[in-house]
Order: C-alpha cells, then structure tokens, then sequence
C-alpha cells in the first residue's frame, strides 16, 4: 500500500509528458514507386511510430533514439487503395493522413496527386508578392510561425500561401464579408487564416478555439469558384 502514492505520481507525470508532445506543422507524405514515407515533426524528441490501414500494420523504426524529425516508410502498397497513415509517438497517436496510389504513376515513383498538389508545386512567389503588410510579417511569425513549423518568416508566408491555393483546389471551408476578406479554415489541422480581396496574406495561425472560424463575421462561400 505504501507504494501507491508512487504510482499515482509516476502515472501523473507520464499522463503530463504525453499532453505535451504536440505536432508541429503538418504531416507529409512522399511516394515513391509503390512505397510512401511519411514525415512529420513533433516540438520535443520522442519516439516514433505508424499505423497503417487497412493492412493495420504498425510500424517503428530500427533506430529507436527520440527525435523531433520523425520519418518511417512503408513498402509493398497497392495502387486504387485509400490507406490512413495514423502516426506518433512510442505511446502517443497524435494524427492521421489519408493517402492513395495512383496506376499511372505508381511504377514510376512520382508523387500521388492524392498527396501533392499541382498548384502547390509550383514555385511559390516571394513574401513582398504575398504577404499584404511586409512590415508586420516578423511580428506574425514570432507569434505564429511555430504553429507550423516554419524556419523563417519567408517560409511562414510561403506556407500561407500554398495554405490559400490548397484550400481552393480542396474547397475548404470559407467566408467572405462585406469588405472582401477571405477567411479560410481547415477543420483537419485547425490551420485558419485571413486574405484581402486581391489573396494576399493578412494573417496566418492555428486559434486556440475550435468553434474560431465559426465565430469569424462573412458569408459562406465555395472556393473552387473563388476568385
């Protein structure tokens, strides 16, 4: 009886340490032939592992020490099948990606369109063509570059703007109010952010609240048709 004071505190500290492990950025999967690696980045090292359905097979790699920099690749996948890659932690899921082989590209190791899109292939222009006040883009980056991972404030723009254009392809949920301001949110990485009417950057971060773009003024609109 006298050890269960420390039992309860060891549970406490380890509930504790896996409520802080959080993802940082978004996953990203890379195709090659017909097998996919998944990255994703969590804030402080940790062991790595993933899930894979429907072949629910769980990976680790051989490498076992903690990282930030997570990375596990899976082989012998089959084109025209959906799989979601669950991925986190030795004891922590922390999310998952949907992904897919195509026919057409499957034996030639190009990336699935699935995964990667056109738009955002392409080389993005520089934060003076993107961000809509220059001036303010340190101070935006300082407070929310690390809700995605970005390096620098010119990455943290970069990645407002492919935010913008894969939303449009997707049709992720949007409004526009009166005064032309586009407000995107995508409910899967709870990434929002806000455009002027010509889609230039007004801010870009991931709010603290789930009900956020709910709460944000505008009509509903569907981006496939924006322009």
């Amino acid at each position: 009886m006298r050890r269960l004071p420390v039992l309860v505190a060891a549970f406490a500290v380890a509930a504790s340490l896996a409520q802080a492990t959080q993802l940082v950025g978004e996953a990203r999967v890379e195709i090659v032939g017909n097998s996919a690696t998944l990255h994703w980045k969590t804030d402080v090292p940790t062991g790595t592992r993933l899930k894979i359905s429907p072949n629910a097979l769980v990976g680790e790699p051989t490498d076992s020490m903690p990282t930030t920099e997570h990375a596990i690749t899976v082989a012998g996948l089959r084109p025209n099948v959906t799989y979601a890659a669950t991925f986190g932690t030795a004891r922590l899921w922390l999310g998952s990606k949907n992904f897919s082989l195509h026919d057409s590209n499957a034996s030639q190791g190009l990336p699935s369109a699935t995964t990667t899109s056109s738009s955002v292939a392409k080389p993005p222009p520089p934060a003076r063509m993107t961000w809509a006040n220059v001036a303010s883009l340190p101070d935006h980056f300082a407070r929310h570059g690390r809700d995605f991972g970005a390096k620098n404030p010119e990455d943290y723009a970069r990645m407002a703007w492919e935010f913008l254009q894969r939303a449009k392809e997707e049709g992720l949920p949007a409004k526009q109010d009166q005064d032309g301001i586009l407000r995107v949110f995508d409910p899967k990485s709870g990434a929002f952010a806000a455009y002027n009417r010509d889609g230039t950057t007004k801010t870009f971060f991931k709010p603290g609240s789930r009900d956020y773009f709910m709460r944000q003024p505008g009509r509903s609109i569907d981006l496939k048709t924006w322009r």
